[in-house]
């Protein structure tokens, strides 16, 4: 049971730190974001509890196919499976068609998180507050409760 949080968890702190990427010149302006302002007692709402199991849960869907997205690029260019090649600037160089579609492949992860967030009705940066506060002990029955929905769900699709 924990262990699923403790992933959740570890996924978002891995996804929040990624490397930004780049936009390219003729892309739309993104919409002004207005910055998330956690509640000054710490305390995880009843909404924002019901807004971060959907999110985890849209993420998780999300990264079971972005990991079946990864095996087919791993498989199609012939890669090592710990895709140490993308960090090779000179493999990349000299492989502009695996450096474009692992572009591509890590933009539509973007997206994938984006249109998570977006249906769960949370932005990245409230639910990353959310996954800190819920390690807070003023959250603990918060904590419990997520927990139990992650875990419930998980086990449904297993």
């Amino acid at each position: 049971m924990k262990r699923v949080f403790l992933f959740l968890l570890i996924l978002t702190v891995l996804f929040c730190f990624g490397c930004p990427e780049k936009p390219a010149e003729d892309t739309e302006q993104p919409e002004e974001v207005v910055p998330y302002i956690p509640p000054a007692d710490g305390r995880i709402t009843a909404e924002q509890q019901g807004s971060y199991i959907k999110a985890s849960l849209a993420l998780q869907e999300a990264m079971e196919k972005y990991s079946l997205m990864i095996k087919e690029f791993v498989e199609k260019y012939k890669l090592n499976q710990d895709l140490t090649q993308m960090s090779d600037t000179a493999f990349l160089n000299s492989n502009p068609d695996v450096k474009k579609a692992w572009g591509e492949l890590n933009k539509e992860w973007d997206e994938m998180q984006k249109e998570a967030y977006k249906v769960a009705g949370i932005s990245e940066e409230e639910f990353n507050w959310i996954g800190g506060a819920l390690t807070d002990i003023i959250n603990t029955a918060v904590q419990k409760k997520v927990e139990k929905a992650l875990t419930i769900k998980s086990e449904e699709t297993n």
